[in-house]
């Protein structure tokens, strides 16, 4: 199948001498960049989008594979695509990102909270609660249980306006599942799980349940130029929770690494 480029939607920020293309987790908008982006932007050009099927950019007729994703948006890229370029995906944006990186050598790739490898830790009820809209007395409910699954512990009271954010915008995102889904399908893990060269940051949250460290810890053994770096009070969402540190951790790799 073919990904018609012309409906995904796309947003590109700032200028410089590096382009970041920003890979969003499963079911989630580019909003989720949101606070991390304004950190990137002063090095580099930002471009990131709402993959088929979720956001605002309408479902295919069929599911994609990583590799579908990956040609779609390297093309969507290429028009706004200046300097050295670096591929940044998160959760299930960070599977997309190890097919980029095998097939296509950026000039580095950062894997945050990359699992698929071990299975998750979190509780699987809180994981199907938290896969499903919520509405009116539910909400909370639905809160609490994609707290737990996907948080550090303690977020909503430690910063409850982030929070609300997140809990907000992960509820009532539209995506489409089973396209959603399909691309892990059609792309397994072990097709490209450290399977590729070029320079590697692995962020992941300390207290990611999704990801986790099992994950991070044996995908930075298979790479041989990778930095795996651990962020406090932060689980799977770590660039919704930690976006500042998760930006600077980026912004501190590309001056190590000369990128």
């Amino acid at each position: 199948m073919g990904i018609d480029l012309g409906s995904i939607h796309t947003v590109v920020e700032g200028d410089g001498e590096r382009t970041f293309l920003l890979l969003n987790g499963a079911g989630q908008s580019l909003h989720t960049w949101d606070y991390v982006v304004p950190v990137l932007r002063e090095a580099g050009r930002v471009i990131r989008f709402d993959v088929p099927g979720v956001g605002e950019s309408p479902a295919p007729d069929s599911a994609y594979s990583f590799e579908e994703l990956g040609e779609a948006a390297l093309q969507l890229a290429e028009p706004d695509r200046v300097g050295t370029f670096i591929v940044v995906g998160h959760a299930w944006g960070a599977r997309a990102a190890q097919v980029i990186a095998r097939d296509h050598s950026p000039d580095g790739v950062v894997i945050g909270s990359g699992g698929g490898k071990f299975p998750p830790r979190a509780d699987p009820a809180d994981m199907r609660t938290a896969t499903v809209g919520a509405s009116g007395n539910d909400v909370e409910v639905w809160n609490e249980a994609f707290e737990r699954a996907y948080c550090g512990p303690g977020l909503s009271a430690r910063d409850p306006e982030r929070a609300r954010w997140l809990f907000h915008l992960a509820r009532t995102t539209p995506s489409d599942r089973a396209v959603v889904m399909g691309a892990m399908e059609r792309t397994p893990v072990d097709s490209y799980w450290g399977r590729f060269d070029c320079p590697a940051l692995l962020i992941y949250g300390a207290d990611d349940l999704v990801g986790h460290a099992e994950n991070a810890e044996d995908l930075h053994n298979r790479l041989s130029r990778s930095k795996l770096v651990y962020i406090e009070q932060a689980g799977h969402f770590v660039i919704a929770e930690q976006p500042e540190r998760f930006a600077e951790e980026v912004c501190g790799w590309i001056e190590e690494e000369g990128l």
